[in-house]
């Protein structure tokens, strides 16, 4: 992961020691150094980057002013000599905050933080498991245990590998649940399990010892589906 990073500093030895640090890392480039937030201002304007390593005493306006001034701010590491100001970074919700002079350990620790950040969130995967209210029970089904579901007015079968439920909901309902899942309509009143189905028999898909009728309505595409899974068909 490069990061774009640049420093706004007023004080030319602690600009230095910034940029040796920067220099010694393959995981960030400099951007820009400036020495006042108004030039750095400008270039922002222009640019765009990941981090600013920040001072919080600087000319003209406070690295704290300056960013409660950005509208859309980077992460930002705070450098300052002033332990004092460690509680406004916590408040500004700063990656962190160095307090001169700083070891490059102590930096880099802090790039590390950065990175950290940066990554990307692991999505949370979507629960295998539904809840099915019937016979004044409450079932969690795993959603490979569901075969199919059938609907007969307001009620549906929901046939599962080693049950049958009867369900008090209509077949929109389970068709908003299963959405983003292996399930597709297959009849008016009839939605299935793609990934349970042995083949295709004609207007029929077979799955163990159900046979499930198939609609003309919805064939070209069931098939259409189940050749990218390389289901047999028959007819």
């Amino acid at each position: 992961m490069i990061l774009k990073c640049i420093v706004i500093e007023d004080e030319p030895a602690a600009r230095e020691i910034l940029q040796r640090n920067i220099s010694q890392c393959p995981d960030l480039v400099c951007c820009g150094i400036f020495e006042d937030p108004f030039s750095a201002q400008t270039f922002l304007d222009q640019n765009t980057v990941d981090l600013i390593f920040l001072d919080i005493n600087l000319p003209g306006m406070s690295g704290i002013s300056f960013l409660r001034a950005l509208v859309k701010p980077p992460l930002i590491i705070f450098t300052t000599a002033y332990p004092q100001y460690a509680v406004d970074g916590f408040d500004l919700e700063v990656v962190d905050f160095l307090l001169k002079p700083f070891s490059f350990e102590r930096f880099y620790k802090a790039v590390n933080k950065v990175k950290e950040r940066l990554l990307p969130k692991p999505e949370l995967l979507p629960s295998r498991k539904i809840t099915v209210k019937a016979d004044k029970r409450i079932y969690q089904i795993d959603l490979g245990e569901l075969l199919y579901i059938e609907s007969c007015g307001d009620y549906t079968s929901v046939f599962c590998t080693d049950k049958k439920l009867i369900t008090h909901e209509t077949l929109k309902n389970w068709e908003e649940k299963l959405r983003g899942h292996s399930f597709q309509k297959v009849h008016r009143s009839t939605l299935i399990n793609l990934q349970k189905i042995d083949h295709i028999e004609g207007n029929m898909a077979i799955i163990g010892k159900h046979k499930v009728i198939i609609s003309e309505a919805y064939r070209d595409q069931l098939i259409t589906m189940l050749n990218g899974r390389n289901i047999t068909h028959i007819g």
